[in-house]
């Protein structure tokens, strides 16, 4: 399939609804191939004219009857250095804003089933990884979240790098529990790229689904809603993990003021008790602290 990429050949197919083929100009198996990755059986039947753009490529379907039996003429045209260059992020390799954009006002068209979710995702620390370990080791970051959500998806959806560090994923035909499981494996491979790399990577991510393509524009106000709602709440959550911290610090200077207090007072004939149970005390606070610190900052 590569090599009809390369040479910018057009592909001719001619089936009838069920997806016989009775017409190609290249090898059948290849022809399979291009119509399962596609998924243009999916998308069938359609009432006149269809265009659409699949990663590289732009499809055409034409619906016409043949000796009375409804046929499609499907066209596809690779485009690489089209899309290489005008709608491809060049770190990411996921699709620019540019291609966004195309999309939404109609300049291009993907196939887009009834039921369609949204998830919008954002770096959280972007701009404290450039701050503490320079602007390479940022877009490093930038390029295990693309590669992670491209990892993470179906060749039928959409990944778009929509700003610096936020990224747009088009979810077809999905329910919200399995959008819910995709975001879990970006995350996760997320999480183990970065921990591969020595680059600790935190993101928030908010979906929306919806039954009609007409409702996309509710549908990213609800998924940009959702996911600046779980900052907020990470941010609550800091905060709390703060004030339980810091009552268990203050528990640990309570203790050792005792201590020291026992250590200056040489008269007390039982010091030696007393400093083991303070000192045992001490270890256990110094422990609960320790460990829930690293509990809630893991997460």
């Amino acid at each position: 399939m590569k090599r009809y990429v390369k040479d910018g050949k057009t592909i001719c197919i001619l089936i009838n609804r069920q997806g016989m083929i009775y017409y190609s100009n290249i090898d059948k198996d290849i022809t399979e191939k291009w119509l399962r990755d596609f998924s243009i059986l999916d998308y069938l039947p359609v009432e006149h004219t269809f265009n659409f753009n699949v990663r590289n490529s732009s499809i055409t379907v034409d619906k016409f009857v043949l000796d009375k039996t409804e046929c499609y003429l499907i066209l596809i045209q690779p485009q690489e250095d089209l899309y290489k260059f005008a709608y491809r992020d060049p770190l990411t390799s996921l699709y620019n804003r540019n291609y966004w954009e195309h999309l939404m006002c109609g300049i291009l068209q993907h196939p887009m089933l009834r039921k369609f979710a949204l998830v919008i995702i954002d770096i959280d620390n972007l701009k404290r990884i450039n701050d503490n370990r320079g602007h390479l080791v940022g877009d490093r970051a930038i390029w295990i979240v693309g590669k992670s959500i491209r990892e993470s998806i179906r060749k039928q959806d959409i990944a778009v790098r929509y700003g610096g560090d936020e990224f747009f994923v088009l979810l077809a035909n999905t329910k919200k529990a399995i959008v819910k499981k995709v975001i879990d494996r970006i995350k996760e491979n997320i999480r183990k790229r970065g921990k591969k790399e020595n680059i600790h990577i935190e993101i928030s991510a908010g979906m929306a689904c919806s039954n009609s393509i007409n409702k996309l524009e509710k549908v990213i106000t609800m998924a940009d809603y959702n996911m600046y709602k779980e900052k907020r709440e990470k941010k609550v959550q800091v905060k709390h993990i703060g004030d339980e911290l810091k009552d268990i610090k203050q528990k640990i200077e309570s203790v050792r003021e005792k201590l020291n207090s026992k250590v200056l007072d040489e008269r007390n004939m039982s010091i030696n008790k007393e400093l083991l149970e303070l000192s045992i005390k001490m270890d256990k606070l110094i422990f609960e602290y320790i460990n829930e610190f690293k509990e809630k900052h893991s997460k």
